[in-house]
């Protein structure tokens, strides 16, 4: 396993109807840009994208961080096993939790327990 500070991570927020309409993904997508790019150190390692749906719509606004194996692109969506294997979907997100999230599971390399759920 790559040491935390140089694995890459591809943060998949939802923009469907009910997380990007009703509960404003949007803004925590640019949000999570902006720290991006503002950190060094998770510059050029973590990117962020928008994402279909996760079909958890009155958990929203949801996101799945996705740890990049060697080589792999960040700009397709993660395949269905992908998001039931890796533990990284956080539902019911704000702005506070969403740079909490990307400050310890990207930044460290460790999962927030107490925000994480099972796909």
């Amino acid at each position: 396993m790559l040491h935390p500070l140089m694995a890459r991570y591809q943060i998949h927020v939802c923009d469907g109807p009910s997380c990007g309409v009703t509960h404003g993904s949007e803004a925590l997508v640019e949000r999570l840009a902006a720290a991006i790019a503002e950190d060094s150190d998770l510059r050029g390692r973590v990117g962020v994208r928008c994402y279909t749906c996760f079909g958890r719509c009155d958990d929203g606004p949801n996101l799945f961080v996705q740890t990049l194996a060697e080589g792999e692109d960040g700009d397709d969506e993660p395949e269905p096993e992908v998001l039931e294997t890796q533990r990284g979907f956080y539902p019911g997100m704000d702005e506070a939790k969403v740079l909490q999230v990307l400050r310890q599971h990207c930044g460290r390399g460790r999962v927030v327990e107490a925000l994480v759920d099972e796909y």
